[in-house]
């Protein structure tokens, strides 16, 4: 069977009218070359036409770059939440024709024999972003004494070190306890598992908000389950046996236990939004998709992704950049409060 030959810049250049140097400059998006827009257009249509895709490893052998950044994560990549962060990761290099090099680090061992440092070393990737991966003390001193640019998004560092994408949940808190304050819920409980320490400052926001809003802290609001979350329905028909009903408002944990609520509720016949408003915290996909929606305050994944990518670019090229940046949650209303 013949091969079918591929096409070339040259092609390409002969197609649009134009020199392979024009085409190159277009492709590769050369800084400091004016180029103009009908002709920038013409290259383009042209390597569409031609379905022609630069050959990034003669360019990265030209330029003397990897052209690639390496992710490293303790998440599987069928997470959801960590494909959302990838998925920004991923639009932020398309401009400059990056390519995403996955990393399976071990963190238990020294940071020196991990991969993606390997990786750095042989020059096989420019930069490393760790997402969901946490770093000890003395791995941020290795990276920064060996001048390896790395960035850390939503990791949830015990210090605020340097190089990290943070996000902050405590306005959206704000924003959700207070909506349902104005609807007239006059007590918000929170629901959540007893022992989920990387949790815990949503329980911490939690409180914090309903001092902002003025509403009610009371033991009895606080609904924290001993177990896993397969035990939340084992828990509140106990606690709905006890008290007759349940509270006026629901703050949840995570998206899922939202779930396991309001199939608790259907089952009682208690009705949501009028008897019971359920908000979540977390990003699920299926948010939309419940009878009733989901009301949710969720994370800025995507924007994390990208953010976090840009921040890596300005420590590769040695452009001056904040050394931590902090995104906020934001509360998106449904039919569930």
């Amino acid at each position: 069977m013949e091969k079918t030959k591929k096409p070339s810049s040259k092609d390409v250049a002969r197609e649009a009218g134009v020199s392979q140097a024009t085409v190159s400059y277009v492709l590769n998006n050369v800084p400091g070359v004016k180029i103009k827009a009908e002709t920038r257009e013409a290259v383009l249509a042209a390597a569409r036409k031609l379905n022609y895709y630069p050959n990034e490893i003669a360019r990265s052998m030209r330029l003397k770059r990897a052209m690639s950044i390496g992710i490293v994560s303790d998440k599987d990549v069928s997470n959801f939440r960590f494909m959302r962060i990838l998925e920004g990761i991923k639009d932020a290099l398309l401009p400059k024709n990056y390519s995403i090099t996955l990393c399976f680090d071990k963190q238990n061992g020294p940071i020196a024999q991990a991969e993606s440092v390997r990786y750095y070393c042989s020059n096989r990737i420019e930069g490393i972003i760790f997402v969901y991966s946490e770093l000890r003390d003395e791995d941020y001193l290795y990276l920064h004494e060996k001048k390896i640019p790395f960035v850390v998004i939503n990791s949830h560092q015990k210090h605020s070190l340097s190089n990290q994408v943070k996000n902050d949940m405590e306005q959206a808190l704000i924003t959700a306890l207070q909506s349902l304050k104005h609807a007239g819920k006059k007590e918000v409980a929170f629901l959540g598992l007893r022992d989920r320490n990387p949790l815990d400052r949503r329980f911490r926001g939690y409180l914090k908000a309903l001092e902002a809003c003025a509403l009610p802290m009371e033991e009895r609001l606080y609904m924290r389950v001993p177990g896993k979350a397969e035990q939340i329905e084992t828990f509140l028909e106990t606690y709905y046996t006890v008290h007759k009903s349940l509270p006026m408002a629901i703050l949840c944990e995570s998206s899922g236990i939202g779930f396991r609520l309001l199939r608790f509720a259907a089952r009682k016949g208690v009705s949501v939004p009028e008897q019971l408003s359920v908000i979540a915290i977390g990003t699920s996909r299926f948010s939309s998709l419940s009878y009733p929606s989901l009301s949710t305050i969720e994370n800025p994944l995507y924007e994390m992704g990208y953010t976090g990518c840009q921040l890596l670019f300005n420590l590769i090229e040695g452009k001056p950049t904040q050394s931590i940046i902090t995104l906020e949650w934001r509360f998106v209303p449904r039919e569930s409060s």
